[in-house]
C-alpha cells in the first residue's frame, strides 16, 4: 500500500482529525502502531486517543522501543547493545592494540567515540548481518584511504566480537527486521502511523518501508513546520520502491479548543552585559507574574491561593536553575527542575579523572618518559584534598598545599607519605572530636584513593569515595542544595561501581578500559527551591508562583496554555546554533548510502519554539545577553530574528487598519526589544536585589595614597608585639628596599609591603642568581682551606677545579632546601640542560677575577648587618652585601653579585662633569641620585661599621660569556693598561676628568639624598614616580598605570 504523508494543524494535541485516522487504522486492521519521537509526546497522544475513544488497539511506541518490540517477537535472541557497553567495547578494543595496529588512527577516547557512533549507524553497510558473517558472504565496501581501511578492519573486529558475546547493534537488527517484514508481516504490524518525528534515520525508512510493501498501511503526519522534510521523505520512499501520497490533513479545521488563545506578541529583553543577565532574568519573571495576577482572567479564575504558573526555557536549564534560583527565592517565588548530572561533571567524577591522569604523569615521570615539570606542584591533590569526598577539611588541603609548591624536590615517594601523614592526622582529630561533631564518623581517604588508583584498583578507589559519600552531612556539599547534591553522588558511585564490577565482568573487558568511558553516565536529579521569606527568616509555604526551568524540547512536548506565561532565556546564537552535522561520520554514511531524512535545524528550532510558545495561555518573553564578559557581540539566535520579523510586521498591519486607530499607541514600538543595561551593581550582585541594604557611596583610595593611620606602622616602622597599643620600632631596612624606593615608590610599596608573589618554589633568574651566590661564597670560603687567599692567574687551574666540585655539591645542597630559601631544583632536561650552562659562566668568571684587583682579597662574605646597628640615612640599616675585598692597606672594595648577562647599566660617571655643549651636570638636580645605589650603600655602611677604607662599589655580572665589574670606583682603582691588576674595563672614576667629586663625597652625597628620600617615605609618600622626571627613565614600575587610578562612574 502507498505510504501516505499527511500534513496536520495539530500541536502537542492529538487532533480530532488524527483521532479520526487512528479509529479507522484500528477498525480496518484490528490494531495500530503510532510512533512518536519521546515517552512524553506518547503520554499525551494516549491521554487523547483515550478521551476521543479510541485508545484501544493502540501500540504507543517510540521508534527505538518498536524495534526492541519487533526483535523480541522475531529476533534470533541476541541482545541489543547500548550506548555504553558499545564504547567499553570500542575502548576495551583500542587498548589492547599496538600503536602499529592502530595507524594511522590514534589512540584516544575521540577516536572510541568515533568508532562507537559509526558502528551505531553504519555497522551492517560495513560487516553485513550475523548471518553474512557465518557464511563469510559479507560484500565489503572498498576503503578510499588507509583511515578508512583501518575503521573497516576495526568495525568487522568489533561484529565478531558482537557475535561470539552473543549481542547485536539495533541498526542490524533494524536491517533483519526489515527483511522479516518483507517475508512475513505479522498482525501488530500491518498498521503503522508516525506523528512528529523529525528524524527518519536509515533503518526506520527500512522497517517503514518493508510494511508498506508488503501489504501493511503507513501514515506519517507531519506538522506544519516540517513541511520541508516533505519532499525528501517522499523521495526516500521512491527510492525503496514504496508508493506515496502526500495530502493535508484537517485542512481549515478549527483549532483545538485547548490551544492558546493567547493574541499577544512576544515581549522581547536584551540584556547588556554578563552581570546584569540573573537581575534581568529574575525581574523578568517578577513582571510576567505580576501582569497575570493583574489581568482580568486571573482575577476572574482563580483563587489567592493558587501560584502562577511559569516555564522558563533555557538550552541550559539546570544551570540557569541554579543561577536563579536564589533571586527567585526572595521574590517569594519557588523553582523546580529535572538535571541529569553526568559523571564527569560530579564531584567524584571530576576528582576521579584529575587523580587518574596526575597518577599517569607521575608513573611517566619516574620512567623516565617524562620530566617532572609535568606533575608538580600537582594541584590536583590539593583539589581533592579540598573536596568533600576525600574526607577531609580546608585547613588540611591548605597544609599540603604549601608543603607541595614550596619544595621542587618532591619524589613520587615523599607525595605518597605526605598523603598519608595528613590522612593520618584528619583521622586522629575525628577520633578525638567530641560526638556531637557532625563530621565525627566520616571516614578521610585522601591516601586511600590515591594508592587504590596507584595499583590500578579504581573499583577500591570508588568505594573509598562512596563510604565518605554515605557518611557525609547534607550541608557539607551546599547549604541550598546540599541534599540533592548528595543523592547524586552517592547515585552516580553506586552506577560506576556495578558497571566496573559487572558490567566489565559481563563483557569481558577490563576495568582499565572501562574507565574512560564512565564520564558519560547519568543520573536523574530532580531540584526544587523554595520560597523564603528574608524578613522572618522562615521558608515561604505559599509563594506566590512557581517556575519551572524546561529545556526547549520538553517545552515543545507540553500541551497548549499549560502555564500562565513562559521566557525563552538565551536566545542566542550559541544556545541554539544551526550547524549541521560534519565528519567523518557523515561522510561514511553518504558512502555507504545509509544516510537518513532529518528536519533541517532551522526548520526544527521553528517547530519547537511553535510549540513552546503555544504552551503560555498569557504572555510570552524571548531575552538575550548581547555582549559577553570580554565585550564581544552574542548574535541572536535565527528564530529571535524571525519573531520580532513577525512582530514587526503584525504591529504595522494594525497601525494601517482605521478601525483599530485606538490601539495605535499600544501597537507601536510593541516589537522593539526592551535594553536593560548593567548599571545598578546591587541589584546585579545581591540576590534579593538590594532590598532592606542600605547603599552609601565610599571613596575608593588610590593605591598611591596611604592613611594616616596606617602611615606610623606600615612604612620605616613596625609595632613590636601584638595589638593596637603595641610600641612603635623603627625596621630595618636593606639596601636593596631603599634603591628601590628611591627608584618608584610605588614599586617599594607593593613589592615590599603587598608582596605579591608566586606560591610556588620557582626555576628563574632569582633561584639562578641565589644558586651563583652560594656557589661563589662556597669557593672564596674554601679557597684559604686550599693554601689560595685569592684566585690568580697562576691557581686558576686549581680554582677552577676545586669550582666544579663546588658547584656539584651546592647544586645537591639546594635541592634540600625549603622553597622559601629560593633554591635551583631542575626537574626537566630544559632546566638541567639551564643548570649546567652555569658553569662554564663561572669558570669564565674566575678567569676574569683572576686579573682584576690583584692586591686586594674576599674577605667578607655574605656579610650581614642585621645585628651591627648600623645606621644609614639616620635609620636602622640591614640586609647583606654578598662580597667584600680587602687589601694590606685596609682599603675595601665592596662586590655585588649579578647574575645577568651585562652591567653596563651599572656604571657611574663623576656627576659634577658639565656637558660640554650645555655646560650642565646631573649635581645641578638638587636631587639627584644613582640610577643604582645598592652598593654605594653598603659602601658607607662599611666605613661606619668596620671602619675600612671603602675605594669602590662594584657590580660583578656572572652570566654570559664577558662577565665584568661595574660600577663607581675611586680613580686609583682604574685601568691603565690590559693587566695591570686593577678593574679591567673600567675607564671613569671618582673624582672624573674635568670633575672634583671623589668617592668618599660621593657616598656622602648619596646618603643625603637616600636621608631625605626617606623622610618621604615617613611621611607616607608612596606615589608613583613622575613618567617626567629623569628619575623615571631607570623605573620599571610595572604597577603604575593610569587606568587603576582613574574612577570610572557609571
Amino acid at each position: 500500500m502507498p505510504v501516505r504523508i499527511y500534513t496536520t494543524n495539530a500541536g502537542a494535541d492529538l487532533s480530532d482529525a488524527e483521532a479520526a485516522l487512528l479509529a479507522d487504522l484500528i477498525a480496518r486492521h484490528g490494531r495500530a502502531v503510532l510512533l512518536a519521537p519521546t515517552f512524553a509526546e506518547l503520554d499525551l497522544c494516549r491521554h487523547d486517543a483515550a478521551e476521543a475513544g479510541v485508545s484501544l488497539g493502540i501500540d504507543y511506541k517510540t521508534p527505538t522501543s518498536w524495534l526492541r518490540s519487533l526483535w523480541e517477537l522475531l529476533g534470533d535472541g541476541r541482545g541489543f547493545v547500548d550506548n555504553l557497553q558499545r564504547q567499553m567495547l570500542f575502548s576495551d578494543m583500542v587498548a589492547r592494540l599496538d600503536d602499529a595496529d592502530l595507524q594511522p588512527l590514534s589512540r584516544s577516547q575521540g577516536t572510541v567515540r568515533m568508532l562507537a557512533r559509526m558502528a551505531r549507524d553504519v555497522l551492517p553497510g560495513v560487516a553485513g548481518t550475523g548471518a553474512e558473517r557465518c557464511c563469510d558472504n559479507v560484500c565489503k565496501p572498498k576503503p578510499k584511504s588507509d583511515a578508512e581501511a583501518r575503521v573497516f578492519e576495526l568495525l568487522c573486529a568489533y561484529a565478531r566480537g558482537l557475535d561470539r558475546r552473543d549481542m547485536v547493534e539495533p541498526c542490524e537488527a533494524a536491517d533483519i527486521m526489515a527483511g522479516a517484514l518483507a517475508d512475513n508481516l505479522p498482525g501488530c504490524a500491518r498498521a503503522v502511523c508516525v506523528r512528529g518525528v523529525a528524524s527518519f534515520t536509515y533503518s526506520l525508512l527500512e522497517l517503514l518501508s518493508a510494511v508498506a510493501n508488503n501489504g501493511g498501511e503507513v501514515v506519517v503526519l507531519l506538522a506544519r513546520e516540517q513541511a520541508a522534510m516533505r519532499e525528501e521523505l517522499a523521495a526516500a520512499f521512491d527510492v525503496r520502491g514504496v508508493l506515496f501520497e502526500i495530502a493535508p490533513l484537517g485542512e481549515g479545521a478549527a483549532a483545538p479548543q485547548t490551544a492558546s488563545k493567547s493574541a499577544a506578541q512576544p515581549a522581547f529583553i536584551e540584556v547588556a552585559g554578563p552581570h546584569a543577565r540573573a537581575h534581568a532574568y529574575a525581574d523578568v519573571i517578577d513582571k510576567l507574574v505580576k501582569a497575570h495576577k493583574e489581568s482580568k482572567d486571573d482575577k476572574v479564575a482563580a483563587t489567592p491561593a493558587d501560584p502562577v504558573r511559569v516555564l522558563v526555557v533555557s538550552a541550559r536549564a539546570p544551570q540557569l536553575f541554579g543561577e536563579l534560583a536564589a533571586r527567585l527565592a526572595a521574590r517569594h517565588v519557588a523553582a523546580e527542575t529535572a538535571e541529569f548530572t553526568a559523571f564527569s561533571q560530579s564531584i567524584a567524577g571530576r576528582q576521579f579523572t584529575a587523580l587518574a591522569n596526575l597518577i599517569e604523569r607521575m608513573k611517566a615521570a619516574d620512567e623516565g618518559a617524562a620530566s617532572k615539570t609535568e606533575w608538580w606542584p600537582a594541584p590536583e591533590l590539593t583539589d581533592w584534598i579540598y573536596s568533600p569526598l576525600s574526607g577531609a577539611d580546608a585547613a588540611s588541603a591548605r597544609t599540603f598545599d604549601k608543603n607541595m609548591r614550596l619544595s621542587r624536590s618532591k619524589t613520587t615517594a615523599g607525595v605518597k607519605s605526605l598523603l598519608q601523614s595528613v590522612q593520618g592526622q584528619v583521622r586522629g582529630a575525628r577520633k578525638a572530636a567530641s560526638d556531637e561533631n557532625w563530621f565525627k564518623n566520616v571516614p578521610c581517604v585522601i591516601s586511600g584513593v590515591f594508592q587504590a588508583l596507584w595499583r590500578d584498583k579504581p573499583v577500591t578507589a570508588l568505594k573509598a569515595m562512596l563510604a565518605v559519600a554515605e557518611a557525609l552531612p547534607d550541608r557539607a556539599l551546599g547549604g541550598l542544595d546540599g541534599q540533592a547534591r548528595r543523592q547524586a553522588e552517592v547515585a552516580l558511585l553506586r552506577h560506576v561501581i556495578d558497571i566496573l564490577m559487572n558490567g566489565a565482568r559481563a563483557l569481558d573487558v577490563s576495568q582499565a578500559a572501562t574507565v574512560p568511558v564512565l564520564d558519560d553516565i547519568r543520573t536523574k536529579v530532580d531540584k526544587r527551591s523554595a520560597a523564603y521569606d528574608y524578613e522572618t527568616y522562615e521558608v515561604d509555604r505559599a509563594p506566590r508562583a512557581q517556575v519551572r526551568f524546561a529545556s526547549l524540547a520538553d517545552a515543545a512536548a507540553l500541551r497548549p496554555g499549560s502555564y500562565d506565561a513562559v521566557l525563552f532565556a538565551d536566545v542566542d546564537l550559541d544556545s541554539y546554533p544551526l550547524s549541521h552535522e560534519e565528519g567523518p561520520l557523515a561522510t561514511l554514511t553518504a558512502e555507504l548510502d545509509r544516510s537518513g531524512v532529518t528536519l533541517e535545524p532551522a526548520a526544527l528550532l521553528r517547530a519547537r519554539f511553535g510549540r513552546a510558545i503555544q504552551a503560555s495561555r498569557g504572555p510570552v518573553t524571548l531575552a538575550r545577553v548581547t555582549h559577553d564578559r570580554q565585550a564581544r557581540e552574542c548574535y541572536p539566535a535565527a528564530v529571535w530574528t524571525e519573531l520580532r520579523a513577525h512582530a514587526e510586521a503584525a504591529n504595522d498591519a494594525k497601525a494601517a487598519d482605521a478601525d483599530k486607530a485606538a490601539d495605535d499607541a499600544k501597537a507601536v514600538g510593541a516589537d522593539k526589544a526592551k535594553c536593560v543595561g548593567e548599571g545598578d551593581i546591587v541589584r546585579d550582585f545581591d540576590p534579593a536585589a538590594g532590598e532592606g541594604l542600605r547603599r552609601e557611596r565610599v571613596t575608593c583610595e588610590a593605591p598611591q595614597h596611604l592613611s594616616d593611620e596606617a602611615i606610623p606602622y606600615l612604612v620605616l616602622r613596625r609595632r613590636d608585639g601584638e595589638g593596637e597599643d603595641a610600641p612603635l620600632v623603627p625596621r630595618l631596612t636593606s639596601a636593596s628596599q631603599i634603591e628601590a624606593y628611591s627608584t618608584c615608590p610605588l614599586c617599594w610599596f607593593v613589592s615590599y609591603r603587598v608582596k605579591p608573589q608566586s606560591i610556588d618554589a620557582g626555576f628563574g633568574n632569582m633561584e639562578k642568581g641565589n644558586f651563583v651566590h652560594d656557589v661563589l661564597e662556597h669557593l672564596h670560603a674554601r679557597l684559604p682551606q686550599e693554601g689560595m687567599e685569592r684566585v690568580t692567574p697562576e691557581n686558576l687551574p686549581r680554582a677552577q677545579e676545586l669550582l666544579r666540585e663546588i658547584f656539584d655539591e651546592t647544586l645537591a645542597e639546594h635541592a634540600g632546601k625549603r622553597g622559601t630559601e629560593g633554591p635551583l631544583v631542575p626537574l626537566s632536561p630544559v632546566e638541567e640542560r639551564q643548570v649546567a650552562e652555569i658553569l662554564p659562566q663561572l669558570e669564565g668568571v674566575l678567569a676574569y677575577e683572576s686579573e682584576a684587583l690583584a692586591p686586594f682579597a674576599p674577605r667578607y662574605l655574605e656579610f650581614a648587618f642585621n645585628d651591627l646597628k648600623v645606621e644609614y640615612a639616620g635609620w636602622p640599616l640591614g640586609g647583606r652585601i654578598d662580597r667584600v675585598d680587602v687589601d694590606a692597606e685596609n682599603r675595601a672594595v665592596v662586590i655585588d653579585y649579578k647574575h645577568r648577562s651585562g652591567v653596563e647599566e651599572f656604571k657611574l660617571a663623576d656627576p659634577t662633569v658639565r656637558d660640554e655643549e650645555s655646560g650642565e651636570a646631573p649635581i645641578d638636580d638638587p636631587r639627584w641620585l644613582p640610577p643604582h645605589t645598592q652598593a654605594l650603600i653598603y659602601a658607607q655602611a662599611m666605613r661606619r661599621a668596620l671602619d675600612l677604607d671603602t675605594r669602590a662599589a662594584l657590580y660583578f655580572s656572572t652570566k654570559g660569556g664577558k662577565p665584568a665589574l661595574r660600577g663607581a670606583a675611586s680613580a686609583e682603582l682604574l685601568e691603565e693598561e690590559r693587566g695591570d691588576g686593577r678593574i679591567p674595563g673600567l675607564k671613569k672614576g671618582f673624582p672624573g676628568e674635568g670633575g672634583n667629586m671623589d668617592f668618599d663625597a660621593l657616598l656622602d652625597r648619596v646618603e643625603a639624598g637616600i636621608a631625605e628620600r626617606l623622610r618621604e617615605l615617613e611621611a607616607g609618600d608612596v606615589a608613583a614616580v613622575d613618567p617626567t622626571s629623569a628619575q623615571a627613565a631607570h623605573a620599571r614600575c610595572s604597577y603604575n598605570h593610569e587606568g587603576t587610578f582613574v574612577r570610572r562612574d557609571v
